[in-house]
């Protein structure tokens, strides 16, 4: 009886051996095809400029909407947004934040390029369907610290910075780690009061924590 229980024993412990090595080398690939990108910074991130230019590792994040003709870069600190919008586009590209039906509270930033110079506005949607006139025209206040933009070979980059919480009513307000809604919008003009014609869509952000 002994010899046959040893046996027994070594078929468990070499079938115990046989499955270890296969699920360790299974497991060490599933984490990385999991985890989303959006959930850590690269190690090292290049500086931010507002220059219109979209630099290596100058974004943590990326997200590709309307089929890829717009894409949307942003990074976080603890008190600013960097954030870039690059459209297929000539005209205008825009994003709105938080909105609570349809366009309807949306805080909203324009952007284009008109003869070289970079526009870009603070707005705030006050309708279902707009209008988004500026901060200014509600009593609030353009909150964009930096901005830039460039337009080329079809495209239009707007890139800006704006703190976490601007404190102003027309501004969403926003925290390290939180989940961030937002509308967007593109059309082929220089103003941003003409109805986009291109794409516009929703979608949803993380920003780091």
């Amino acid at each position: 009886m002994k010899p046959k229980n040893f046996g027994i024993v070594a078929l468990l412990l070499v079938g115990v051996v046989f499955l270890s090595a296969c699920t360790g080398g299974g497991g060490t690939s599933s984490p990385s095809q999991t985890t989303p990108s959006s959930t850590a910074s690269p190690p090292q991130l290049g500086e931010w400029k507002a220059d219109g230019v979209i630099g290596e590792n100058e974004y943590a994040h990326q997200l590709s909407l309307a089929g890829g003709k717009l894409v949307v870069y942003w990074r976080n600190d603890g008190e600013y947004l960097y954030m870039a919008l690059k459209g297929q586009t000539t005209g205008w590209v825009a994003i709105g934040f938080e909105p609570t039906d349809k366009m309807k509270d949306a805080d909203m930033v324009f952007g284009w390029v008109q003869e070289g110079n970079a526009v870009v506005i603070d707005a705030y949607s006050t309708g279902t369907y707009g209008p988004h006139p500026p901060d200014e025209k509600l009593g609030g206040s353009s909150d964009i610290i930096e901005y830039a933009g460039k337009e080329e070979n079809g495209y239009t980059v707007i890139e800006f910075k704006r703190k976490l919480n601007t404190g102003d009513q027309y501004d969403k307000a926003f925290t390290p780690g939180q989940k961030v809604k937002f509308i967007f919008a593109m059309a082929d003009a220089d103003d941003f009061t003409t109805k986009h014609n291109i794409a516009r869509g929703y979608g949803e952000l993380k920003l780091d924590g």
